[in-house]
């Protein structure tokens, strides 16, 4: 079965429909609804400060040390995870309605966008409180969060695609997830790790990210040259290459649904 063509304009109005679906389904039958996106961090950040504060003594406000990467690992880990998923829970609409696979992933990610979006108002008030003094990197935001969304754009439709063949993918990346938060410096410096040890984080995409936007926010520097070839690489990369798996195995997924 092919796809339907749509215009760009219908394609926009179909992932919008698609990403408003997803956060009313998050928050359907909650009591507090959107203001989860606000109590979330406050969770997390109340248990980090409580267990790593003490572990970490070096780490100079650790609060805020603990926010710069807390609310970017958790925007990457949930979008990831769902759309891992995303072809496969949407067999049901793809087979009775003729729409571009593509859109589910990319509804899910522009949803969960929204939920990072949201989640910065509480950030901005404990960043502030914590003592956050703006510097001019702080303009560097908006092209971080484009290169973070596209990464994660790349590696979600990557991992979709293969799940809908292999469902060990989807299931595979569930448990990885976790793993890899450990293998990213949110609750801990790196510079805690012995330096023969370093190059092995570097091999997780997510220590580049983390560093990026801790750069700008935490520490108000202007990254190196090196990590934005890291942090542009990576995004490039993995656009390319989920965009490319998806379309090459695109053509199959209605009879491995």
């Amino acid at each position: 079965m092919s796809t339907q063509k749509l215009s760009t304009h219908q394609f926009i109005q179909l992932v919008q429909a698609l990403a408003l679906k997803s956060l009313k389904v998050r928050y359907k039958n909650s009591v507090l609804g959107f203001m989860w996106s606000l109590i979330t961090p406050l969770m997390y950040l109340a248990i980090f400060t409580f267990v790593f504060s003490h572990v970490f003594p070096d780490i100079e406000n650790y609060p805020l040390y603990a926010l710069t990467g807390l609310i970017f690992w958790n925007f990457f880990s949930g979008s990831t995870q769902q759309l891992a998923m995303s072809i496969v829970e949407g067999a049901g609409v793809l087979k009775s309605i003729n729409i571009p696979p593509i859109s589910y992933p990319i509804g899910l990610l522009i949803a969960q966008l929204i939920n990072l979006l949201l989640t910065f108002v509480p950030f901005t008030i404990l960043m502030l409180f914590f003592g956050f003094s703006p510097s001019l990197s702080i303009l560097l935001l908006p092209i971080g969060l484009v290169l973070l969304v596209g990464f994660t754009l790349g590696l979600g439709l990557l991992i979709s695609s293969l799940n809908v063949y292999f469902r060990d993918v989807g299931l595979l990346w569930q448990v990885l997830t976790p793993a890899m938060f450990y293998a990213t410096p949110v609750a801990y410096s790196s510079r805690f790790i012995p330096t023969e040890y370093i190059w092995l984080l570097k091999f997780n995409p997510m220590y580049h990210y983390i560093t990026f936007f801790r750069e700008i926010l935490y520490y108000g520097n202007f990254p190196t040259i090196e990590l934005w070839g890291f942090v542009l690489s990576l995004t490039s990369v993995f656009l390319f290459l989920g965009g490319y798996i998806f379309k090459k195995l695109e053509p199959g997924f209605v009879s491995n649904y």
